[in-house]
């Protein structure tokens, strides 16, 4: 090892030009790394770590968009929202809570009042929350069922919504007849929908169902056309509509 550092040194006072170059593109490395690599990595162990304790601290649910307003403020051309939300507790009613976030301008259309945000709050303290860029597509049904249990408490009972979600799979399907009642109930309405599924092994199944629609929803169901529903294989007595609430935010399905 000495006879190396022995021919290193002279290889220097015999190169003093090359060394001094050598020397200093060493030494610029070194700032680089101590300057920039090394705070960028620490950056990132504290997010990563931060992140943790939000997401221990934190609950996923959904909420429904209320307001929607723009801070004033842009990241990269992205503008910052802050957005008024009606949020799902465990028990299915709502609470109100604010969310800022920034929006890829490319994901606004998705931010109109009424739309589905899924969201992470603190329980204790539920007046502000964070978006939830990995939604748990279970804990959300849960909660979507809970809540649509206590919206029509007549229409399809909590464990039927959860076998819906568990265990359906989603069909094209003819909707043959809708009729509405003339029923309101927390601002939908009753309809009495027949819907025919075309399967070339089993033949055509026909399934009658009473719902309540909202008024998107009842210019989606138009009689003639088909539409998604969601089905359990060898339960003919119940389905599920499918909803843009699945496409929007659950990665799997949702019945209604």
């Amino acid at each position: 090892m000495e006879n190396v550092w022995s021919l290193f040194f002279n290889w220097m006072a015999e190169n003093p030009i090359r060394a001094i170059v050598i020397i200093s593109a060493v030494a610029i490395a070194l700032c680089i790394l101590l300057g920039f690599v090394l705070p960028a990595r620490s950056e990132r162990r504290k997010r990563e770590k931060e992140q943790r304790w939000r997401d221990a601290r934190t609950v996923k649910t959904l909420g429904f968009i209320r307001s929607a307003k723009h801070t004033g403020r842009c990241v990269n051309d992205n503008p910052e929202i802050r957005f008024v939300v009606d949020a799902l507790a465990e028990d299915g009613t709502f609470f109100e809570t604010t969310v800022t976030e920034v929006i890829p301008r490319a994901q606004l259309s998705m931010c109109a009042v009424g739309d589905p945000l899924s969201i992470r709050y603190d329980p204790a303290d539920r007046s502000h929350a964070i978006g939830d860029d990995n939604p748990d597509a279970d804990v959300l049904n849960e909660r979507i069922a809970r809540y649509q249990c206590r919206r029509h408490p007549g229409e399809l009972t909590y464990e039927q919504r959860m076998e819906l979600n568990r265990n359906s799979v989603v069909k094209k399907a003819l909707l043959e007849n809708l009729r509405l009642t003339g029923k309101e109930e927390a601002g939908d309405w009753e309809a009495e929908a027949t819907v025919r599924i075309t399967d070339n092994a089993a033949g055509d199944t026909v399934m009658n169902r009473t719902l309540y629609l909202n008024d998107k929803m009842l210019k989606h169901m138009v009689p003639g056309k088909y539409i998604d529903i969601s089905v359990v294989s060898g339960r003919e007595d119940f389905f599920g509509i499918v909803t843009d609430i699945a496409t929007k935010v659950v990665p799997e399905k949702s019945g209604s």
